[in-house]
């Protein structure tokens, strides 16, 4: 089950747990809608009644089938999190089919035919996400190609911010647009390829925003009980709550997908990022940290998340002795029990 399943899944879960505290569960008996109905809607008004009765029907049978389906979706929320919660949440194991975890910053290429249905035209760009003072790098590929430009926009009003030349290297056509300050966050990237006389649009959009916090380093990794312990050194521009993410491999193999949360406030701050036991090998040779994720998340719905950058690329751990650690069980909290006896309580309603 892909992350965003079982999101989707838990605000069907969520809005089931609104529903059924708020009473609306409450069955409609037929007897009582009939008697109501009789009661309120005078024998001179037939159309009255008709609609009323219809209407009546229509409120049975939601009673009847919604709560069924939002039950079945809470059930499956209720699995999906129990099995989670074999694993501590803050170091899940990974494996080569976590794409989205292991490439989080992916940016899917996009591709257009040309004249020639057989052949295509193919725009690539270095990332999905940028942050100040990133470049943007982009890739043309395709046959007689004999020109392109690149025109860079604003998504929300179509403001045209620059135009440029993309060159051409080896069949190929590359530019790297310099970052800029104000550039919005939604960017529109235009590329007009010249092919056969023709002139061919591809239309890609990226994010490009001002860094929230910089990753500068992570301390050596130590022992605490079940867990091994880095601390990560931020430099906060704006003060939030912050999310650190990073994958552990063994060598080339992927372990855990590792995540931090913590308030922080400006300057030079520490989080602690944990790695429980359970996802750990006997031996620390070949263990590193890789693919950091620097987040401001949003504190509200009308706020999105920010990003930041990170000066550690990879960050190996094997200076650290994992036999101290204390080969026990991942135990969850009051509140992750709670959570989950909540759900599995919606899914028997």
């Amino acid at each position: 089950m892909k992350p965003r399943m079982f999101i989707i899944l838990t605000f069907v879960a969520i809005g089931l747990g609104y529903w059924w505290l708020s009473g609306d569960a409450e069955p409609i008996h037929h007897g009582a809608v009939a008697q109501t109905i009789d009661a309120e809607v005078p024998n001179h008004q037939p159309e009255q009644a008709t609609k009323s009765a219809l209407k009546a029907k229509s409120v049975q049978q939601s009673e009847r089938h919604i709560p069924i389906e939002m039950t079945d979706a809470a059930s499956k929320v209720a699995q999906l999190y129990e099995q989670q919660l074999r694993h501590a949440p803050y170091s899940q194991p990974l494996t080569l089919a976590d794409s989205d975890r292991l490439t989080p910053n992916h940016f899917y290429p996009v591709t257009i035919p040309t004249q020639d249905i057989e052949e295509v035209l193919t725009l690539k760009v270095s990332q999905y996400r940028f942050v100040y003072p990133e470049p943007i790098e982009l890739l043309l590929t395709g046959s007689d190609i004999y020109g392109a430009t690149v025109m860079v926009s604003e998504v929300d009003s179509n403001k045209v911010l620059l135009t440029q030349s993309l060159l051409e290297q080896e069949g190929s056509y590359i530019a790297s647009i310099a970052g800029k300050k104000d550039f919005p966050r939604a960017l529109q990237l235009t590329v007009r390829a010249h092919v056969r006389g023709d002139e061919i649009p591809v239309v890609a959009q990226v994010q490009y925003m001002k860094p929230s916090a910089e990753l500068l380093n992570l301390e050596q990794a130590r022992v605490h009980g079940s867990d091994l312990l880095i601390d990560a050194r931020l430099n906060v521009q704006e003060a939030g709550i912050y999310r650190v993410r990073a994958n552990l491999f063994l060598g080339e193999q992927p372990l855990s997908h590792v995540v931090a949360r913590k308030r922080l406030s400006e300057g030079v701050q520490t989080l602690p990022m944990k790695i429980h036991q359970s996802v750990l090998p006997n031996h620390a040779s070949g263990l590193k940290l890789k693919t950091f994720v620097v987040e401001r998340m949003s504190g509200s719905p009308q706020e999105k998340a920010r990003f930041g950058r990170s000066k550690v690329s990879e960050f190996a751990l094997d200076e650290v002795d994992l036999s101290d650690l204390q080969r026990q069980a991942y135990t969850p909290s009051a509140q992750e029990q709670q959570k989950l006896a909540f759900l599995k309580q919606l899914g028997k309603q």
